[in-house]
């Protein structure tokens, strides 16, 4: 299964597209990014700006556009605290769904804390510890604590660089004033909230986002981590970095190698808001995580829908696999289902010169013998007529309102009473009403399939799968069904006599039914093959198999056992 996983952040959007496997793992496909800064004046006035707005809806088309190209077969977008807290970020949302097609979640703090843990878990070494991770955003800074089962603690402060830069409005480069006074506000902030977690305790810093990111590479390529590796961040650097930020202007830090030129004017806060948790911490250093929000949406979407991911790794079509979850959701008898399907199914093959059907017809007989016994999910009684009102209510993907209603009857009448014709009285085709105001061809299509399920799931009547297989013979005035069974095969026979009159009056053939025993099958096989591919039949052919009566007296099981050739006995219906 494809996920693609989209966070509209305050700052950027990020787009991840994954492969889960059937285990629950995921393999990054591809990345993309896109810098709207959102956040950028919306965090203060509260409205998101004109051209900011258009910048982001047309930033999602081609971050769509590239997701599809993967063919995902979700996509889940989140956005945070700047669409939250914008008057018109529900028209942001509303544009985003109308014009390019992602339907936005808007979380609160929390869940978005939440799932940031949920993202850095999967890249980080949480065996036995614990972490304090700090996620800094360009609205917010989320806190966290967490282990590898569970979080502890979460909260989110509006301490985001966009924010932070905006309300700060420094000179080029900032007096000492300015930064004292953005040192201490967010000294203020952070202090009781990293109190708290220090007394709940932790082992180790994190640190995800791409501001921390950032930071790491700046460190890298200025030589100021010493010794320590590129996915750390040392509290002595962070602060060097900090001092020597503090002192540029905007033109020397837009010169400083591996910073991206659009955070050059946040940089600055992001590193003051980091060395200042980190500080107030205790740590000496922290740990850089790969794994952030858009992980994270990833790990939540496997986590709510896995048993929907196994599905389709066990079936790509996906007609088929909403077949599937509906059928499973009503805990449907699978082993009867497919066996039922798979007679059906072969049926419709081999009396194809009379019904004239197509394979769009084949297909929805198979996903109705698949869905036929789901009524019983609400009760035994009436079940046939219980699957019809499931399948029509569903909320089955890939299927036509018409294809549904077509499985819908023919669910319906696969036992108890057929469709009735034109000629039934008035009162019959008013309890038919659905069937009767089908299109006339339509209405020949349910018939057809319907005769055809009654049969197969006759020919499965104790769920035992004594009947392996059968072969079909149309003749000018019978249709013969040659039926290879293991077993005592009485009770299908029986219910094949009851309910082959459908299929009989519909073809205007005869039904008769013939039995071979599976042995005497394999046998026959093995005679006609002979021991080299030499002549048929060298061996000798076993009897032919002893016929049973036409359908038309059939009131319920009778013994009349018979001898076959090898000598076991048979039931037939007499």
């Amino acid at each position: 299964m494809r996920i693609a996983a989209l966070d509209v952040g305050s700052n950027s959007f990020h787009l991840i597209v994954v492969q889960v496997t059937a285990s629950g793992h995921f393999e990054v496909l591809d990345r993309a990014k896109e810098m709207i800064r959102l956040g950028e004046s919306s965090l203060r006035t509260g409205i998101i700006p004109p051209e900011v707005f258009r910048r982001g809806i047309e930033a999602l088309g081609s971050l769509r556009r590239l997701a599809d190209r993967h063919q995902p077969d979700a996509l889940v977008a989140i956005a945070t605290s700047a669409v939250r807290e914008a008057q018109n970020g529900g028209e942001f949302v509303r544009a985003a769904r109308d014009e390019v097609g992602v339907d936005i979640q808007v979380v609160r703090g929390q869940e978005e804390a939440r799932l940031i843990y949920l993202g850095a878990r999967g890249a980080l070494d949480l065996d036995g510890r614990r972490t304090m991770l700090l996620d800094l955003g360009g609205g917010s800074l989320e806190v966290i604590l967490a282990d590898a089962r569970e979080c502890y603690f979460t909260d989110s402060l509006k301490l985001g660089v966009i924010r932070m830069t905006e309300e700060w409005s420094p000179s080029d480069p900032p007096t000492v004033r300015e930064l004292g006074s953005l040192r201490d506000r967010v000294r203020r902030a952070l202090g009781p909230v990293i109190e708290r977690v220090v007394a709940m305790g932790f082992d180790f810093v994190s640190m995800s986002s791409g501001t921390a990111s950032a930071l790491a590479s700046l460190i890298e390529q200025t030589d100021e981590g010493g010794e320590a590796p590129p996915d750390r961040l040392s509290l002595a650097a962070l602060a060097e970095v900090e001092r020597k930020l503090a002192t540029m202007t905007h033109e020397e830090r837009s010169r400083l190698p591996g910073l991206d030129p659009r955070r050059v004017d946040t940089i600055l806060a992001g590193a003051i808001v980091l060395r200042t948790a980190l500080e107030l911490s205790g740590a000496e250093d922290a740990v850089v995580s790969e794994g952030a929000l858009r992980e994270g949406i990833v790990a939540d979407y496997i986590a709510k829908h896995r048993p929907g991911i196994l599905l389709v790794e066990e079936f790509p079509d996906l007609r088929l696999r909403s077949v599937m979850e509906l059928a499973r959701r009503c805990h449907f008898d699978e082993a009867h289902a497919q066996h039922v399907a798979r007679l059906a199914l072969s049926l419709f093959d081999q009396t194809r010169s009379v019904h004239e059907l197509d394979e769009r017809d084949e297909e929805l007989l198979e996903f109705t013998a698949l869905l036929h016994d789901i009524g019983f999910h609400i009760s035994p009684s009436g079940h046939h007529r219980h699957a019809q009102y499931l399948i029509e209510t569903s909320d089955m993907v890939g299927f036509s309102r018409e294809e549904l209603e077509l499985m819908a009857l023919t669910a319906r009448y696969h036992r108890k009473a057929e469709p009735p014709t034109k000629r039934a009285k008035r009162s019959l085709r008013r309890r038919h009403q659905r069937f009767m105001k089908l299109p006339r061809r339509s209405r020949k299509r349910v018939r057809t399939l319907a005769a055809l399920l009654r049969v197969a799931d006759a020919l499965d009547r104790t769920h035992g799968r004594l009947v392996r297989a059968v072969r079909c013979q149309v003749r000018r005035k019978t249709i013969e069904l040659r039926i290879e069974v293991e077993g005592d095969p009485e009770l299908e026979l029986w219910a094949t006599r009851r309910k082959g009159d459908l299929l009989e009056s519909l073809f205007g053939l005869q039904l008769r039914l013939a039995v071979d025993p599976v042995a005497r099958v394999r046998a026959s096989t093995t005679a006609e093959r002979g021991p080299a591919g030499g002549a048929a039949r060298k061996r000798g052919v076993a009897p032919a198999p002893r016929k049973v009566p036409p359908l038309r007296a059939a009131t319920g099981p009778t013994r009349a056992a018979k001898k076959t050739s090898s000598g076991r006995s048979l039931s037939l219906v007499g």
